[in-house]
């Protein structure tokens, strides 16, 4: 695969949920059910899991676009997204209405590093390969 189109197949869904990240945080104030303490713990349980989500695709962007180890690319996908995270709360800011929380941060590391999880369950780590749905050592 041509190094563009591999950039591209790799990194645009990363970029485009980026996109859906800040096009969500842009609203002035987005309420998920009328009960507080259900629109409490849907919104955070949406922050947890759109950052698992990214996390997961910035390790698939390292994984299948650098040389970098396994072990390197999950660390750096977490740091990345986290550091989105930040950027995150800090656009939020400058939204009337909205405010960028520390504990926010917080809840979307945790989702970060969810993603962590579930990208060393998904991927094969270096001399593994999957082999009729069962990981095996090469």
């Amino acid at each position: 695969m041509k190094k563009f189109k591999r950039f591209f197949v790799f990194w645009f869904p990363a970029f485009f949920w980026m996109g859906f990240i800040y096009f969500l945080s842009s609203f002035h104030k987005l309420q998920a059910s009328p009960v507080s303490w259900q629109d409490f713990v849907i919104r955070k349980t949406a922050h947890f899991l759109e950052y698992a989500i990214l996390c997961l695709l910035y390790f698939r962007g390292l994984k299948n676009t650098t040389k970098i180890s396994f072990k390197k690319s999950l660390i750096l996908a977490f740091l990345m997204t986290v550091f989105y995270a930040f950027t995150d709360e800090f656009h939020q800011t400058k939204v009337n209405g909205r405010t960028g929380r520390i504990f926010d941060i917080g809840i979307d590391a945790l989702g970060a590093f969810f993603g962590m999880i579930l990208a060393k369950k998904i991927f094969p780590c270096e001399g593994q390969t999957f082999n009729n749905d069962i990981l095996v050592k090469k």
